[in-house]
């Protein structure tokens, strides 16, 4: 039997008010905000530049089709879902919510700032290694990452749209690719790279072998 090839489009969800003021949102489920979903650019796509990251994505989306489209279970991941696929996109499918999906849990650090975090007697506990050690409360980025795989190893080929979250999305690619930690100054977190809002990051598995072949690819928001 020939292999199964999956084609799959990992989107980050559009802004939220916690977005806009750099406050750990985590499984705290806050809605997009007006940047995040505003739908008028639909209409016409030279108002208003950078205020429509749902509808510029629809845009962007609205010649594709899928075989399955997932996402997380919170709501600025289901909203955005919601605004950018197409109507055709699915043809009959409706959109499955996974809450494997989801963002990682920062327990007692939800609803902080990185300062009020700092500040918290856990925090260096915690900072030590992201990787192992969990939030009080939350999960380890290993916790994430692995929940994230397993989602993805039931992948069955086809063309995969999931909507998700920066987090989620970066372990879910550092756990495949065996990405090392990365400290980055001003950041708690030891990832490598960041995701926009509404990035696409797309990928590839043939033979059980994973590739990347697009990280965080957000032109649909240069090009409203």
């Amino acid at each position: 039997m020939p292999d199964q090839i999956t084609r799959l489009i990992a989107v980050r969800h559009g802004e939220t008010a916690w977005n806009r003021v750099s406050r750990i949102q985590g499984h705290t489920d806050i809605a997009l905000n007006e940047q995040g979903r505003w739908q008028g650019v639909t209409d016409n796509p030279l108002a208003e530049r950078g205020k429509a990251e749902a509808a510029l994505l629809a845009r962007r989306l609205r010649a594709q089709a899928f075989d399955r489209a997932e996402s997380s279970d919170l709501q600025r991941a289901v909203e955005t879902a919601t605004l950018a696929l197409p109507g055709h996109a699915l043809a009959g499918h409706t959109l499955n919510l996974d809450p494997r999906l989801r963002e990682m849990n920062f327990g007692a650090f939800e609803g902080l700032t990185l300062p009020e975090m700092q500040a918290h007697p856990a925090f260096a506990h915690w900072q030590a290694d992201p990787w192992h050690h969990a939030p009080p409360g939350g999960e380890s980025l290993a916790d994430v990452a692995a929940r994230m795989q397993d989602w993805a190893g039931e992948l069955d080929g086809g063309r995969v749209i999931a909507f998700s979250h920066s987090v989620a999305i970066r372990a879910l690619l550092a756990g495949l690719f065996r990405w090392p930690p990365v400290p980055q100054p001003g950041y708690p977190l030891p990832l490598p790279v960041r995701l926009g809002h509404t990035g696409l990051s797309v990928l590839k598995r043939r033979a059980g072998h994973w590739t990347l072949r697009a990280l965080g690819d957000a032109a649909h928001l240069e090009e409203g």
